[in-house]
């Protein structure tokens, strides 16, 4: 039923974001792009008891307060909708919106939009007190491109007009605001994880005691081990084989049980941090970017090489197949060339910005060498 919610709320999109150039003011916004998002949701757009236009909420008689449309049930407004032009700033009406939410005591969901961008607002820390921040929020262009949230599909099934809970709404939204407050911890700790939290997961798989000089080389080690299951996880939501030889790479651990007297160097070039670093920094921006299934099913035969001085990084073959190699600390932190074909050397002392060079090279070996095991579309 999901899936079903999921298509249909991507046409839906598909076709406003159609429509949207043809809005070149507020009425147009609210009559092509906002009432159809109200009918879509399953309410009456053409019934005044059920969808309002221009309701107003007042305090008094000098102070009056109105909202561009209010969704009534038994004839009081639960939902305020505040329109504003297509591509105008959201923030200049939250004031407006927040005052009528005040003096309507029935209203339960506060909504602003121009009509592609939607903001939703509920009173989870105090009745009839807007909360500062929105427990929904989406843009109908990136839902027509399908990047479309799992909580973005269920928190709009629970607005549907059949869904709708005024009563229980409040507590819905405070359920995911504290979701999206612990999704960006999550997002920081895997960024740079805390001290704390590097001990607690090494005490987990039962190191206890490391040394602070070896937590410093298990914090990139907690890095990378966020980077792979980010991966992994992609590619099972993408339903795509995850590489058999990934698990059998030799994993570097600090050796905590030699003072640094006795670390020797290797005989070879070590894989270092930031190294596999860019490695699943490319595997993954390439399951995002990727926009077939032929591409999809090459990422696996994504590879690197590693030698003194230089990282290399290639498709199913070093030569025929090479997407790049990579310099550490050449000038910047990240240094990579891509070949004269795909726009030459690249340097910067971010992670990104690869994005147009990195889906252009793997697209032109994928379709240079195809996929193994399995022809590509229109090949011979």
């Amino acid at each position: 039923m999901s899936d079903d919610f999921r298509q249909k709320f991507k046409v839906f999109s598909e076709r406003m974001v159609g429509l949207a150039p043809r809005c070149s003011n507020e009425e147009a916004t609210k009559m092509f792009l906002v009432l159809p998002f109200l009918q879509f949701l399953g309410y009456d757009i053409m019934n005044p008891d059920e969808v309002c236009p221009e309701h107003h909420a007042d305090f008094s008689e000098k102070y009056k307060n109105r909202v561009d449309y209010a969704v009534l049930r038994e004839g009081h407004p639960v939902i305020a909708i505040e329109c504003k032009a297509l591509g105008a700033p959201l923030k200049d009406d939250r004031g407006q919106l927040k005052s009528y939410f005040n003096a309507a005591h029935t209203v339960k969901m506060g909504v602003i939009t121009d009509g592609l961008v939607y903001e939703f607002y509920a009173d989870s820390d105090e009745p009839n007190m807007m909360d500062p921040n929105a427990f929904l929020s989406f843009d109908l262009r990136e839902i027509a491109k399908g990047k479309i949230e799992d909580s973005v599909v269920d928190g709009l099934k629970s607005l549907q007009k059949s869904n709708f809970d005024p009563e229980n709404i409040g507590a819905e939204a405070k359920r995911k605001l504290v979701f999206q407050n612990l999704v960006q911890q999550i997002e920081e700790l895997a960024v740079t994880p805390s001290e704390a939290f590097v001990r607690l997961l090494l005490q987990n798989i039962g190191l206890k005691h490391v040394r602070a000089k070896a937590v410093v080389e298990y914090t990139e080690l907690t890095k990378n081990a966020f980077a792979e299951f980010v991966n992994l996880r992609i590619l099972q939501r993408l339903d795509l084989p995850v590489k058999d030889k990934e698990t059998d790479k030799p994993v570097l651990v600090p050796d905590t049980s030699k003072s640094d007297a006795d670390t020797k160097p290797g005989d070879g070039p070590v894989i270092t941090d930031t190294e596999l670093q860019v490695y699943e920094y490319a595997k993954r921006r390439l399951a995002f970017l990727s926009d077939n299934d032929d591409l999809f099913d090459a990422i696996p035969g994504v590879e690197y090489k590693n030698y003194k001085g230089k990282f290399v990084v290639f498709y199913r073959k070093e030569r025929a197949g090479r997407l790049f190699d990579f310099y550490e600390n050449k000038g910047t932190k990240y240094t990579f060339d891509f070949g004269e074909e795909f726009g030459g050397e690249f340097g910067s002392d971010e992670l990104g910005g690869l994005d147009e060079q990195l889906l252009k090279v793997f697209k032109t070996r994928v379709e240079a060498m195809g996929i193994k095991g399995k022809r590509i579309k229109g090949e011979n």
